[in-house]
């Protein structure tokens, strides 16, 4: 399938869900939701998310490439992660691509083993949705999440066993062994507990204040959701929209919202806050794409060796 094809049906995907969701609402409906709305309260909160999650995850990424390849600092990382940022509004596989590419001309990451990195990342990441999800169902038992919680442990199940092959060495298996030295997987081989454990520490929290902030959002349409059913269902919020289905999330993140805070507000104005959180982000990541496009033409006009990476030992 072409590139343009599925960009196509990624877009056309996230235009029926709109549609769908839409479905039986008037135009007034929809006028009324606006009107209600606390604005700065809104701003605010999108502002405040968009921020913590983009300096939050900058000083991860620099603990994360810190960790497997070669010491980066906070400030080296901002540049590459704020090109990703711009380019996660348009293409998710865009965005990772820049900040590999990026680590490769600043660091001299190998392309391969900077993508896996990554991906030992998004490991980490629905490791934490998992448990943040056991959370949820054992402090919140009447929660959405809590009423499914064999899904949360699922997950949580089977990352761990994954975790659980990288941590215990070298296998003894001939196909366990091809999988475990292949040469980008360095992340994956170097890992130990203390890493996992560290990543989680930091990672939890800007995922946990996506919820606070969402509960923000909700209160300035007018849609009073107890906090806790906010956090408890934030988990499977995170699940469902990580995955690349449509551009930035578009659509998907409305659908979540809507079945998710249903039974607290109606379906114009939780459909009209997701589109607004969606349009919030985009113009939000506009000053990072024009900053770090500069940045990253400067880059590559210099045309610098890429230094060696040194391997850990």
């Amino acid at each position: 399938m072409s590139k343009g094809l599925r960009k196509l049906l990624a877009y056309a995907l996230a235009v029926g869900l709109i549609v769908y969701l839409a479905r039986g609402l008037s135009f007034h409906e929809f006028v009324s939701a606006l009107r209600g709305v606390k604005t700065w309260w809104f701003i605010a909160a999108s502002l405040g998310s968009v921020a913590f999650w983009f300096f939050g995850e900058t000083f991860l990424f620099s603990k994360l490439f810190s960790y497997f390849h070669v010491p980066t600092s906070f400030r080296e990382m901002l540049p590459g992660n704020a090109a990703q940022y711009f380019l996660q509004s348009v293409n998710q596989a865009a965005g990772g691509a820049a900040l590999v590419t990026y680590m490769r001309r600043r660091k001299g990451v190998p392309l391969f083993s900077a993508g896996a990195t990554m991906v030992f990342m998004s490991l980490i990441d629905f490791l934490v949705m998992g448990l943040m999800g056991l959370l949820a169902a054992i402090l919140v038992p009447d929660s959405l999440v809590g009423k499914n919680w064999y899904y949360a442990a699922l997950l949580t199940a089977g990352l761990g066993l994954c975790a659980w092959f990288w941590l215990r060495g070298r296998p003894s298996s001939t196909i366990g062994r091809w999988i475990y030295d292949r040469p980008s997987l360095l992340s994956f081989r170097n890992a130990r507990v203390s890493h996992y454990m560290r990543l989680i520490l930091i990672r939890a929290p800007i995922f946990a204040m996506q919820g606070v902030l969402l509960y923000f959002q909700l209160l300035s349409f007018g849609v009073h959701v107890p906090f806790r059913q906010v956090m408890a269902f934030e988990p499977a919020e995170l699940f469902l929209s990580a995955f690349p289905f449509t551009p930035a999330g578009l659509g998907v993140l409305q659908a979540v919202i809507v079945l998710g805070f249903g039974s607290y507000g109606s379906r114009a104005a939780l459909l009209t806050m997701g589109l607004a959180i969606s349009t919030m982000g985009i113009l939000l990541r506009l000053p990072m794409g024009i900053g770090s496009a500069g940045a990253f033409a400067r880059e590559l006009i210099r045309g610098r060796k890429p230094q060696p990476a040194p391997q850990p030992e």
